[in-house]
């Protein structure tokens, strides 16, 4: 039977590896956009997983020698955020003119990022410690971000009368 902390070890490990997967698919979908909003949101989500690779690592690498969380691991705040990275992509973009390839890339990444939110709300779920969970809950809320980024772009490329109408709220008075 496999103890709970090498259960979380692995897990971290296997995060690691998925976020590393991750960013290779970001730079090589930024490395071959032809919609320059496209490219831009893939290479803020490239480097976006830098962050997570090297503090998940670092997290693993301390609980393998002591398995008590600190305050300093469940920080997570990564460098550079940009609020607005995605509005600025979409400031770059003809409307509604995005090539096949560029979507597709765009629903791999939706897909990429609903796995990794599934599984750090199952590490949430299962890890005891409040610092561990509030961690994987930061990191939940990170890639939902990035699923929202890419949700948007995409829907500003294939249906931007869509796109207005959610994002400007738009409404049909009924008289």
């Amino acid at each position: 039977m496999v103890k709970p902390q090498e259960f979380l070890i692995q897990a971290l490990k296997d995060a690691v590896q998925m976020e590393i997967d991750g960013q290779k698919f970001y730079q090589d979908a930024a490395g071959r956009a032809e919609s320059p909003g496209a490219r831009q949101i893939f290479d803020y989500l490239a480097e976006s997983e830098k962050y997570h690779i090297v503090k998940i690592r670092e997290i693993y690498q301390k609980l393998e020698k002591d398995p008590a969380w600190t305050e300093a691991m469940a920080a997570f705040e990564p460098p550079g955020f940009e609020p607005h990275a995605c509005v600025s992509a979409l400031s770059l973009e003809i409307q509604g003119q995005a090539t096949k390839e560029d979507l597709d890339a765009l629903k791999t990444g939706l897909k990429m990022e609903e796995c990794s939110i599934a599984l750090y709300e199952k590490l949430a779920r299962q890890t005891v410690n409040p610092l561990g969970r509030r961690f994987f809950l930061s990191l939940v809320s990170e890639e939902r971000g990035h699923y929202l980024n890419l949700l948007d772009i995409h829907n500003y490329l294939s249906d931007p009368a869509d796109w207005f109408y959610v994002t400007q709220m738009g409404n049909v008075d009924g008289q």
